[in-house]
C-alpha cells in the first residue's frame, strides 16, 4: 500500500487592518489638520501675519507708517512670537486640562454615573455653544464694543463650534447610527476652530502691538538723549527740540539738534521722538540714514553745550 502524505498547507494570517482606516471622522480630520500643520511654510506665513499685524499697530501708536521703514523679516517675525506665545500656551494648557479631567472622572466613576453625566452635559454643551455662536457671530460685523477684551470673541466662537460638534456627536451616538460626524464635517468643524482661534490670536497679536507701543512711551524719558548732526537744515520743528546753527565757518555739519531719542532704525531710516514725547500729542521725525548725519548718545536728561 501506497502511502499517501497529505500535504499540510498553513492557511496565511488574516490580513491586517490599516488602523488609519479604522478611524472614525473626527481621527480622519485630526490626521488632515496634523499634516497641514505640520507644514513649515504654513507656520511661518502665521508668524509673519500675525507679526505684521503687530508692527502696524505698534508703529500707529507713533503714528508712523510702517511700510516707511522697510521692516525686515526677521523683525516681524519675532514680533509674531511675541503675540503667538501666549495664545499658544494658553490654548495647549485648556486643552490639556479639559482632557485630564475628562479622563479623571471617566477613571473614577462607574460606567453608569459617566453615561449618565455625559447625558447631562450634552444639552448643556449644545445650548452653550449655540448661545457662544451667537454672540460673537455679530461681532464680525462691529468688533468695537469688545475692542478691550482681545481675543475673546474669537475664542468664545471656536469653543462654541467645539461644544456643538460635541453635542451633535453624541446624539448621533445615542441614537445607535454611530458617529454623526463623517470626515467632510469633521473637517468642516476644524476649519471652522480654525478661523476662530485665528481670529483671536489676530487680536490678541494687535493688542500686544498697542502694549508695547505704551511700554515704549513709558520708557522715552529714560532712554539715551540722541544729538542729531547734520550738514544741511532738517527743519526738526518740536516739542523740546533745538535747532542749533554751527558757528564755525569749516565745521562739517553745519546744525545740531537735541531733545531727540531714537526709537529705532530700520530700512534705511532713523525714527526720533521728542524728548518728551507723548501718544496725545507728539510728532515722529522719519530721517533718512544717509552720509550727511551723524549721532551722538549721552546719558538721559543731559544738558548739551550751547554751541556746536
Amino acid at each position: 500500500m501506497t502511502a499517501v502524505h497529505a500535504r499540510r498547507r498553513v492557511a496565511p494570517p488574516p490580513p491586517q487592518a490599516d488602523p488609519t482606516e479604522t478611524l472614525t471622522g473626527p481621527g480622519r480630520a485630526v490626521r488632515i489638520v496634523a499634516a497641514v500643520v505640520a507644514n513649515t511654510t504654513l507656520l511661518t506665513a502665521l508668524l509673519y501675519f500675525f507679526g505684521l499685524v503687530a508692527t502696524q499697530v505698534f508703529f500707529e501708536h507713533f503714528r508712523v507708517h510702517y511700510t516707511l521703514l522697510g521692516q525686515t523679516p526677521d523683525e516681524i517675525l519675532a514680533r509674531g512670537a511675541d503675540g503667538l506665545f501666549v495664545p499658544l500656551a494658553g490654548i495647549a494648557f485648556a486643552v490639556l486640562t479639559a482632557a485630564f479631567l475628562a479622563r479623571f472622572l471617566k477613571a473614577r466613576l462607574s460606567a453608569r454615573r459617566w453615561a449618565a453625566l455625559l447625558r447631562v452635559c450634552t444639552p448643556a454643551a449644545a445650548v452653550l455653544g449655540l448661545l457662544l455662536l451667537g454672540v460673537t457671530a455679530p461681532i464680525t460685523v462691529n468688533p468695537e464694543p469688545f475692542r478691550a477684551y482681545p481675543g475673546l470673541p474669537g475664542l468664545g466662537f471656536a469653543v462654541g463650534v467645539v461644544l456643538v460638534a460635541f453635542a451633535w456627536r453624541r446624539w448621533g451616538s445615542r441614537s445607535g447610527r454611530g458617529a454623526a460626524l463623517g470626515p467632510v464635517e469633521s473637517v468642516a468643524a476644524f476649519l471652522l476652530v480654525a478661523i476662530g482661534l485665528f481670529w483671536a490670536v489676530g487680536d490678541y497679536s494687535a493688542s500686544v502691538g498697542t502694549r508695547r507701543g505704551f511700554e515704549i512711551e513709558a520708557q522715552v524719558p529714560w532712554m539715551a538723549d540722541a544729538v542729531v548732526y547734520s550738514t544741511d537744515s532738517l527743519n526738526l520743528a518740536g516739542e523740546g527740540v533745538r535747532q542749533v546753527a554751527c558757528a564755525q565757518p569749516d565745521a562739517a555739519y553745519k546744525y545740531r539738534y537735541d531733545g531727540l531719542k531714537l526709537l529705532l532704525q530700520s530700512g534705511g531710516q532713523y525714527v526720533f521722538l521728542p524728548a518728551v514725547w507723548r501718544s496725545s500729542a507728539g510728532t515722529a521725525f522719519v530721517v533718512p540714514r544717509t552720509d550727511s548725519l551723524r549721532l551722538e548718545f549721552g546719558p538721559p536728561g543731559s544738558t548739551p553745550p550751547p554751541t556746536c
